[in-house]
């Protein structure tokens, strides 16, 4: 890949019934002026009329690779997700993939799409993350939520309540620890990030009073950790630790589940959130939203969290 040119980041508009399309045009356009874009060039992968349909008319396109509407040629309704909007969801992320393996673009954001729509086409589909990863052969990759300058990185993704203490071990929470201090030592330049643990239990398990995974299981990955050199503390009861006030004192906060951290998370900073993966060949990031289908194409999607992931985007490539 030649060093000359300009970065190149690929935007894909997600499911096409949802409110990627409208909330990717607001950001890109948003974004004209913004000295951190300007040094990159974005192409947006979709359907060309879609991201039309929201782009403001004073300002020229983007760069679009116009992928044909479905096969079953029954136009995209916002709102009204159907067997097409799936299928061509799943079009615009592999036809990202071909262009990340040929090295034509150096990053990509993802616009939300719909796990329902996409399985009929993908058996299994778990996902953008897990889709990424096995694309590219790569085992431990990672969801590293970034607002501001808090990052949270989950130990476990979409998976029931029920499976969550089976699936926290000693050795998954120190490979999370090591993928996510990596990322944010490579790409945020931070050499020793100041790493705090959560619990798995109310009040981190109150000495195996509520649970013992805080003892079996997350306190000797922490031991390990430490003794691997790394800076890190725990297990801290969840319900404090996401206050502001604590959360600051560290560059990196572990969270075992996904709902353990993400209602906090989007509660406070939810127009400017992030979803970054960490331990990809290259930088990806995506709003920290869904397809919101019960709004899409009424001029009620907030832009902002998108805005940030493709802000994010062009600066860490």
């Amino acid at each position: 890949m030649s060093k000359s040119r300009n970065k190149v980041i690929a935007v894909t508009l997600g499911d096409p019934c949802g409110i990627g399309p409208e909330v990717t045009a607001a950001a890109l356009a948003s974004l004209k002026g913004d000295a951190t874009c300007r040094k990159v060039e974005f192409i947006v992968i979709g359907n060309e009329e879609l991201l039309a349909r929201y782009w403001p008319s004073k300002i020229p396109l983007p760069s679009v690779i116009h992928l044909a509407d479905s096969r079953c040629m029954v136009p995209h309704k916002p709102g009204c997700p159907t067997p097409g909007s799936g299928r061509d969801s799943l079009l615009y992320l592999e036809c990202a993939v071909k262009l990340l393996k040929a090295g034509a673009v150096d990053g990509l954001v993802t616009a939300p799409l719909s796990k329902e729509a996409v399985i009929p086409f993908y058996p299994g589909f778990k996902g953008h993350t897990t889709f990424l990863a096995d694309a590219f052969a790569i085992k431990d990759v990672e969801m590293l939520f970034v607002a501001d300058a808090l990052r949270v990185v989950l130990v476990t993704r979409h998976v029931a309540l029920k499976e969550i203490p089976d699936l926290i071990t000693a050795e998954k929470v120190l490979s999370v620890v090591g993928t996510a201090s990596a990322f944010i030592r490579d790409h945020f330049h931070i050499q020793r990030p100041r790493i705090a643990v959560c619990g798995l239990n109310p009040h981190a398990g109150e000495g195996g009073h509520m649970g013992r995974e805080e003892i079996t299981q997350i306190m000797p990955a922490v031991k390990k950790a430490c003794k691997a050199g790394w800076d890190v503390v725990g297990p801290l009861p969840a319900d404090t630790l996401f206050e502001p006030g604590l959360s600051t004192g560290y560059d990196l906060i572990v969270a075992m589940y996904h709902d353990q951290a993400l209602p906090a998370l989007k509660a406070c900073y939810f127009d400017r959130l992030v979803n970054v993966t960490a331990g990809l060949p290259f930088i990806r990031t995506s709003p920290a939203h869904g397809t919101a289908f019960g709004i899409a194409g009424k001029g009620l999607a907030d832009p902002g969290s998108m805005r940030a992931a493709i802000k994010l985007a062009a600066g860490l490539v």
